[in-house]
């Protein structure tokens, strides 16, 4: 397996993009709905804000982590399943990008610009964000090993801040606590059929074509859940209700 220039080149492009986020959302109003209250406070920005997170996380996972390795992760990987690392790995390149670009890329954006008509769906990405953050701290616990890549912004920005959103956005007045748990119970399953899907690979029970499919499905399925959670758990009372300073 080999790796071809925009597999090396995503986490950069990604990692511009996340600058470019953050001047808007630091230095503008652009991205906030609400002036009357903190940006910290308001559910359009902080989904903004998960897109930077996890655009910024790419980069240390697939531009170079904090020993200095470059695209350590897929390497990191491998290795946690027994594998040889690449070029031996049997798991495709085209997998880790069917993993980011179709939830950091496009669907982060899109339910960032749904947030002020659908404060749920705006928040979606935080149920990524809270359990990817806890997989890299387990894995310390498992592996023995004080790093592993993607764990500083996993444990400096991930954890910290999903705390935060759901401290701010969930609870009496603001979005349901039925709707915060269909967010990590989902983000659970989206490890779960991530994982799922790369064990039935190296066993043979699905091919590469198959594998990378599973991804983009699992994207959709994030937007599709966090859709209907806003319907039915009410879930978008934020529409209505200002969260409580």
């Amino acid at each position: 397996m080999t790796w071809n220039w925009f597999d090396l080149a995503f986490p950069w492009i990604g990692g511009g993009g996340a600058v470019v986020l953050l001047v808007l959302l630091f230095g503008t109003n652009v991205l906030r709905s609400d002036l009357t209250r903190s940006r910290w406070r308001d559910p359009a920005w902080l989904s903004w804000l998960a897109a930077v997170a996890y655009l910024l996380h790419n980069v240390e996972e697939y531009g170079v982590d904090l020993v200095g390795a470059a695209h350590a992760f897929p390497d990191a990987l491998c290795t946690n399943l027994k594998l040889p690392a690449y070029p031996g790995c049997p798991i495709p390149p085209a997998f880790y990008l069917a993993v980011n670009i179709p939830v950091f890329w496009v669907l982060a954006p899109l339910v960032a610009l749904l947030s002020r008509r659908r404060p749920l769906v705006g928040l979606a990405l935080y149920s990524v964000i809270f359990i990817n953050g806890l997989t890299h701290v387990a894995l310390v616990a498992k592996t023995g090993t004080l790093y592993n890549p993607g764990l500083l912004t996993a444990v400096l920005i991930f954890l910290p801040l999903s705390v935060w959103v759901g401290r701010t956005c969930f609870g009496p007045g603001r979005l349901s606590y039925p709707a915060m748990a269909l967010l990590i119970a989902w983000g659970v399953l989206l490890h779960v059929i991530l994982a799922g899907s790369v064990i039935m690979f190296i066993n043979g029970l699905m091919g590469g074509t198959t594998l990378a499919s599973v991804q983009v499905v699992n994207a959709a399925l994030l937007l599709l859940v966090s859709w209907i959670g806003g319907e039915y758990l009410h879930a978008d009372g934020l529409k209505r209700t200002r969260i409580a300073e």
